[in-house]
């Protein structure tokens, strides 16, 4: 964005310089040329991001990338698309070669000492593609003296080997296409990466293959910047933000996505950049009765008292809030089952504020416990964030957000 604004400047200048500093009388006035960005993205990943045969682009990852240059004063035709594979995105991003990367880029601590994230914009998880007629493997545990392959630069494979099946034969390739072509043609047994890109394949390929639906990491994909342009992600941080709550997010999810049968996680919480917690709150100037059904709100959660808990909660946005606890609740996991019956988890109040005398906001951190570490992937830590509203003197929680805290 920096590099088009540099771009705009110096060509009105050198205007200046051919046509002199006073214009001939009753010439128009020049428009100054349109912005203009470069975006990086993945050109094989259907749902996501897939090259047409026209040239164009096409998903969810896209939509997403017009959307906020459309916020950024850039029209589509104004856009250039770079391709952004795995092991390329880190040099797109610090070589200047792109404005920004939106290519299922997941937020690590490893990638955020290397370039800036603003969002995330979706939520997914590592799972298994497999031929449809494969029966021996439902898990990464089956994977054992099997044959993986994943896109060089994705630590998805690594993933595996590390965690699930120490005796997994890894294999890599350019790009998940071509890892698709090698399961297809049998010279691989699966093919791993999250599970939003393998189910766009899974769709392209009826009756072929099959996704696994076990997963066993949870991903939030940012939007990769420059390291350090704390202003491009911090525009682009409201721009996700807005693009959430106007209902274009959801649009375009269930256009690029759950159009295939994907069944996505809720839409995450949106970031400032560099994060920024709710404040504590000065005990004296807070209601005292907002305090008391914060602290209870974490209290019933703790003890696992649903219907005290509902009972706190708006009857509007009661399943809603019952969906996100669920799936962040380790016992109720339809997924992982048996394996994490005994994790636990223990939620603390961190800030509450209070922006008028009927409105607040608080948080609160859960902290796992008693997890599988193969699993430390998927029930990373939690920061929830909760509307507060209060209704004939009662304070309800009205809305709720949770967001992984990065070890």
């Amino acid at each position: 964005m920096k590099r088009a604004i540099r771009a705009v400047a110096l060509l009105a200048g050198l205007t200046l310089t051919a046509c002199g500093s006073t214009p001939e009388p009753g010439a128009a006035p020049q428009p100054p040329p349109p912005r203009t960005l470069t975006i990086g993205i993945k050109f094989d990943q259907p749902g996501l991001s897939v090259k047409g045969t026209d040239g164009k682009p096409a998903g969810f990852d896209v939509d997403t990338a017009v959307y906020i240059a459309g916020k950024l004063g850039v029209t589509p035709d104004h856009i250039t698309w770079r391709e952004a594979r795995s092991e390329q995105r880190e040099d797109l991003l610090n070589s200047g070669a792109v404005d920004f990367i939106v290519a299922s880029y997941s937020i690590t601590a490893a990638r955020q000492q290397l370039v800036s994230f603003a969002g995330p914009y979706l939520m997914a998880g590592q799972d298994l593609l497999v031929r449809q007629s494969e029966r021996a493997i439902d898990r990464p545990e089956d994977l054992d003296g099997r044959t993986v392959c994943s896109a060089a630069g994705s630590t998805s494979a690594d993933k595996i080997r590390r965690s699930f099946a120490g005796n997994v034969k890894l294999t890599t390739r350019d790009t998940y296409t071509q890892c698709v072509g090698d399961l297809i043609a049998g010279t691989v047994d699966a093919v791993t990466t999250d599970d939003v890109i393998l189910a766009g394949f899974a769709h392209e390929h009826p009756g072929m293959l099959r996704l696994v639906g076990h997963r066993f990491t949870r991903e939030r994909y940012g939007v990769g910047v420059h390291k350090g342009d704390l202003e491009l992600q911090n525009r682009i941080t409201s721009v996700i933000r807005m693009m959430i709550d106007d209902g274009s997010w959801r649009r375009a999810l269930d256009a690029d996505l759950t159009a295939s049968g994907y069944q996505p996680l809720p839409a995450p919480v949106v970031f400032n950049a560099p994060d920024q917690a709710v404040a504590p709150g000065d005990p004296t100037t807070l209601d005292p009765d907002l305090v008391n059904v914060t602290t209870a709100v974490a209290a019933t959660s703790n003890a696992r008292d649903w219907e005290g808990f509902r009972s706190l909660v708006c009857p509007e946005t009661a399943d809603t809030i019952d969906e996100i606890v669920f799936q962040y609740t380790p016992q109720y996991d339809k997924s992982l089952g048996a394996e994490i019956r005994s994790a636990g988890y223990t939620n603390t109040v961190t800030g509450v504020t209070q922006t008028n005398p009927n409105s607040a906001t608080f948080a609160f951190h859960e902290a796992f416990t008693n997890v599988p570490e193969k699993y430390r992937s998927y029930f990373k830590d939690i920061d929830y964030t909760g509307t507060m509203v209060r209704r004939n003197g009662s304070w309800k929680l009205c809305g709720l957000a949770a967001d992984f805290v990065e070890p």
